[in-house]
């Protein structure tokens, strides 16, 4: 299944065709809300049954059954039989798939039929033990009905939007259906933290059943490193020809298909790069997701918890068991939460504004049908709020002269966040292009003597990044460097670059994109004699975003000024 994520997208797109379908037929025919319900009902219904059906055939999976007995490694096997056989569960059936990508999941309808699938990488990484802790955390899905309750609770939203569709075209009604709108939309957060509470109780049960909290916490740590390093190693396939390429593209569109469904999520801990699985370092990149806010609100629109928190929450559980613990993450913290109240209310502000310009548009007919005007002078007035709000961000989140800095340093600094960013001048080797991120990545990854860092080129000028990203960015790959710019810190750690500069090789290029897990062998260029050249580029963004935010409050001012003069 060469293209496993175009097919899974097509899945979702002929669900919500058919779904769209249903629903104009029935408002169409001006049937009464209970039919919208009733559709809606049946229509997750038959999702939940069919679906098992369609990941079977959606992935290549090696079922672990005669006569392929011997697909799963015996000591994987005999430890799910064990544990169903205490736990009085029917032994689900257990599967591998041929991916690089450490990544594991369940899947099915009742205990009866589900089904436990692990892929090739995962079985590498991992000792056994700790892919017995993970075993076990998918067996705990099957023990909970998570199967059943997740598509109980996707139910939920999708009721509250057909009560929407259905209330939305009678006059009186029409406030009642932006109620149902807005409950449809917090009901699509609220799912996703039903996902993650059930996350956390697979890993609770991981720890209780195999008495060793750790190994699951190890495991964790683990994949996610492992996750970001197969991104990588798919990005330097993509520079191979023929087989190599296409189980290199296989592999990839895997990973990230069980990735959706999988004990982790890519984004989840892919600051843990910079860890390298190890046990001291990854405490130390994991400490800000704990006492910043700022992470609870990234882990908002995710399905799976912060890396950190699961380990945290098995922490405690070792504790209770008095087993060790690998990583020993920090306990309390203080937390300024006037400071971060501050920064939320600068970060949203401009959006506010985008969304007071675009909303009275958007609902012209149902403001004029209850009987609303708008202020002519209103329009302008919210353009100028919006570039002044805008501006007035970009100036906030880049400020500060540059100061010498070392990576360790920055990762310990537990007040950086999007908004409060701290000016650095980092000096090191470009060890790699950035991860996860295509071959064609603008983003490098630093490394002085205390640690690595992501670099982050943002550009706002259309196609600004692919343009350094297949131009100038491999060529620092391998070189000592300096970059300006600034530290900021969101699901993972990075330095958004103003300046990066070095003296680098001239000569004819011989080998293409590496990434932070294996510069070994590199050979930029080969040129007699060598010749050297002060290579230097730039990132203007702060000044196009501070220009845009300056044009749209001296359209609103112009526009302020042509009404007043009207009346």
């Amino acid at each position: 299944m060469k293209f496993i994520t175009r097919s899974l997208f097509v899945l979702v797109v002929l669900y919500g065709m058919v779904f769209a379908l249903g629903d104009l037929l029935l408002l169409h025919a001006r049937v009464p809300v209970y039919w919208g319900v009733a559709f809606a009902v049946a229509f997750i219904g038959a999702q939940y049954m069919v679906s098992p059906w369609l990941i079977e055939r959606c992935f290549a999976i090696e079922w672990d059954d005669p006569p392929a007995f011997g697909t799963l490694p015996s000591r994987q096997r005999e430890f799910v039989e064990e544990l169903c056989r205490k736990q009085g569960l029917p032994k689900p059936r257990l599967g591998v798939i041929e991916s690089g990508t450490p990544n594991a999941f369940a899947f099915g309808r009742l205990r009866g039929d589900a089904r436990v699938v692990v892929t090739r990488g995962l079985l590498d990484i991992l000792t056994d033990d700790e892919a017995n802790a993970v075993l076990a955390h998918e067996v705990g899905h099957v023990a909970h009905y998570d199967f059943a309750i997740m598509a109980t609770a996707a139910l939920a939203p999708l009721l509250l939007y057909q009560i929407y569709v259905f209330t939305r075209r009678v006059r009186r009604l029409r406030v009642f259906a932006l109620g149902a709108y807005g409950a449809y939309l917090l009901g699509q957060f609220l799912v996703l933290l039903l996902n993650r509470t059930r996350e956390y109780h697979a890993d609770h049960y991981s720890a209780c059943v195999t008495h060793q909290p750790g190994d699951l916490s190890s495991a964790l740590v683990k994949i996610s490193y492992g996750m970001v390093k197969a991104d990588g190693e798919y990005r330097r396939a993509r520079k191979a020809t023929g087989k190599a390429q296409a189980r290199g593209e296989r592999s990839h569109q895997l990973g990230h298909a069980v990735s959706l469904m999988g004990i982790s999520a890519l984004n989840s801990g892919s600051s843990l790069a910079l860890g390298m699985a190890n046990p001291e370092q990854s405490a130390k990149v994991m400490q800000w997701d704990l006492i910043n806010p700022w992470a609870k609100l990234y882990e908002l629109n995710s399905t799976h918890p912060l890396t950190a928190f699961r380990v945290r929450a098995l922490n405690r559980v070792a504790i209770e068991q008095r087993q060790g613990t690998p990583f020993e993450l920090p306990v309390g913290g203080r937390v300024n939460w006037t400071e971060f109240a501050w920064d939320l209310v600068v970060w949203a502000l401009p959006a506010i504004g985008v969304a007071a310009v675009l909303l009275p548009w958007i609902f012209h007919r149902e403001l004029a049908a209850a009987g609303y005007e708008l202020p002519s002078a209103l329009f302008p007035f919210l353009l100028v709020a919006l570039g002044t709000t805008w501006a007035a961000k970009i100036m906030y989140r880049y400020q500060g002269e540059c100061k010498p800095a070392r990576v360790a340093e920055l990762l310990e600094d537990m007040e950086a966040s999007q908004m409060r960013s701290r000016a650095v001048t980092l000096r090191g080797e470009i060890v790699g292009n950035g991860v996860p991120g295509a071959f064609w990545s603008a983003d490098l990854v630093l490394r002085d003597e205390t640690g690595l860092m992501f670099l982050l080129y943002r550009s706002s000028i259309p196609l600004g990044r692919l343009w350094f990203g297949i131009g100038d960015a491999s060529r620092y790959i391998g070189e000592q460097v300096t970059v300006q710019g600034w530290y900021r810190r969101g699901l993972r750690p990075y330095v958004e670059m103003a300046e990066i500069s070095a003296e680098v090789t001239k000569g004819k290029r011989t080998a293409g994109m590496t990434t932070l897990f294996d510069a070994k062998g590199l050979n930029l260029y080969e040129a007699e004699p060598l010749v050297t050249e002060h290579l230097v580029n730039r990132s203007y963004s702060r000044w196009i975003q501070l220009g845009c935010a300056a044009l749209v409050t001296a359209a609103g001012l112009i526009l302020w000024a042509m009404s007043w003069a009207a009346n």
